[in-house]
């Protein structure tokens, strides 16, 4: 049994949002602090209503599946994200808290470059997809961090940590760990 990921229905939710905030922006104004306090309960009550049915679709730790499940996954995962990103020989997926007037939530900003480092244009949800097909492929992974997954070796890294070996591919210049940053920005500082 497959899980289908219905990217449907996490849209129409985002729509009804977008809809819900834009009639209460022109009725009661922008700030959302001069609104009074049963508009603003009323406002933020409906967002969080709305919001648990996305989250429940899209839980923030994946659910572990069996072992050969995720050898499944991971076997099939090139051919999906081929589907999603053609040409794509780099995923980097970074975790990006948002704040829209309520709880914290955490979405994924995707970035899929090709061999020569071209970034890739994601079609609508391409972002949720691509960081609901990893998840899924690497749920033990940390995802409060940004990951990078490469399509030479189907493995995912910690971004800035990646191997050596992958280091001499063509996307050398892209990935720079933290302590080569601060080397490198510390000895421009002292040149100029």
């Amino acid at each position: 049994m497959t899980t289908d990921i219905d990217l449907g229905a996490a849209n129409a939710i985002e729509a009804d949002l977008i809809t819900l905030d834009c009639a209460y922006v022109t009725v009661y104004g922008p700030n959302l602090n001069n609104w009074s306090r049963g508009v603003r309960g009323e406002f933020l009550e409906i967002l969080r209503a709305r919001r648990t049915m996305d989250r429940e679709t899209h839980p923030v730790r994946p659910k572990r599946c069996s072992a050969s499940r995720r050898r499944r996954h991971r076997t099939q995962l090139a051919y999906r994200i081929r589907r999603i990103a053609p040409g794509a020989v780099t995923v980097l997926l970074t975790p990006v808290w948002t704040d829209t007037h309520g709880p914290m939530e955490r979405v994924y900003v995707v970035t899929a470059r090709t061999a020569d480092g071209t970034a890739l244009k994601l079609p609508v949800g391409g972002s949720r997809h691509l960081a609901a097909l990893m998840q899924g492929a690497f749920p033990r992974a940390d995802w409060n961090t940004p990951q990078t997954w490469h399509a030479d070796t189907n493995r995912l890294t910690t971004w800035g940590q990646a191997s050596r070996a992958f280091r001499e591919t063509a996307d050398a210049g892209y990935i720079e760990s933290l302590t080569d940053y601060t080397l490198r920005t510390s000895t421009q500082e002292a040149t100029s």
